[in-house]
């Protein structure tokens, strides 16, 4: 069981680095948004954790929302070192968690952390915002990678990005704080569902790669559209097409769809995902012509002079 009360030595000296001081009109204008985000109607919502808590586009949910991002980092290390997140809007979680009650707190899992380590960080985030609903956005894999993960991960050691995983530490957090509202955004699993949709021919893409940008990151009018709403509904808030309003119908109606069984998978209606024989056997073809690719570019740039 996980103690009520854990905190980093130096924690304490931490949040006093990040206390707004003197008169300054910068310490007005901190103060004045302060006051607003107090004032604002509607549930306060604090999310941490680094660019896939980024693409599920915090800035365009409900009401007043806040957020502390870093770029490539996982949760121990977002605790460790505050002060500089790689987006500049960030609410350094310090200040933020110290000095704010939040009705609803998002931590987002990644690579870098074990089960362990993730468990101890929440905890001592927990013991700032004893009364918020906690939401632990699971992220997802890279996409060669998501199925392989999504099978392997042992659920009890390094992070993987797997149902397993995510209910495991959920379960350590709730022995710890039985009195916590626990949720998660099952967003690995929306990724494989989209993988079995491919592999099985089904909806308006030809490969999963097609909802991502990069080897990580969601698209900016496919895979974000579908993960901000998500997010939305992890928050309790209805879907929107705010922002994304040039996403193109099929996507759209594919997605929504998605969304409607991720409804169905939170109110237990549902079980999570799996991958379909189909989807396994194209994501082993899939790795195979990327190796392939790299060891040919790796080949040729030998050659050129």
């Amino acid at each position: 069981m996980l103690p009520r009360r854990i905190f980093l030595i130096g924690s304490v000296a931490l949040f006093g680095l990040f206390e707004v001081k003197g008169e300054s009109k910068g310490d007005l204008a901190v103060e004045e948004a302060d006051r607003a985000f107090d004032e604002a109607v509607g549930p306060r919502v604090f999310l941490i954790g680094n660019s896939l808590t980024w693409d599920t586009v915090p800035s365009r949910l409900d009401g007043p929302v806040r957020w502390h991002v870093d770029c490539g980092k996982p949760l121990p290390y977002i605790f460790a070192n505050p002060a500089k997140p790689c987006v500049k809007t960030s609410s350094l979680w310090p200040s933020a968690l110290k000095q704010h009650q939040y009705d609803i707190v998002s931590f987002q899992t990644h690579y870098g952390s074990t089960l362990v380590e993730d468990a101890v960080t929440i905890s001592q985030w927990i013991e700032m915002q004893p009364t918020a609903r906690v939401i632990i956005h699971t992220g997802w894999a890279r996409a060669l990678e998501a199925i392989s993960e999504y099978r392997e991960g042992a659920g009890d050691g390094k992070l993987s990005h797997t149902p397993v995983y995510t209910e495991n530490l959920i379960a350590r957090l709730t022995e710890a704080f039985p009195e916590t509202l626990f949720s998660q955004t099952h967003t690995q699993e929306l990724v494989i569902r989209v993988a079995n949709d491919v592999a099985a021919g089904v909806g308006p893409f030809s490969d999963v790669r097609d909802i991502y940008r990069d080897k990580i990151h969601m698209g900016i009018l496919t895979g974000r559209y579908l993960m901000h709403n998500a997010m939305r509904l992890a928050v309790g808030q209805p879907r929107s097409v705010v922002g994304f309003e040039k996403i193109e119908e099929p996507i759209k109606v594919y997605f929504d769809s998605q969304l409607d069984w991720l409804e169905r998978r939170r109110s237990g209606e549902e079980v999570a995902a799996e991958p379909t024989p189909e989807a396994i056997a194209a994501a082993v073809v899939a790795i195979e012509q990327a190796e392939a690719e790299a060891a040919a570019e790796a080949a040729k740039e030998q050659t050129d002079p």
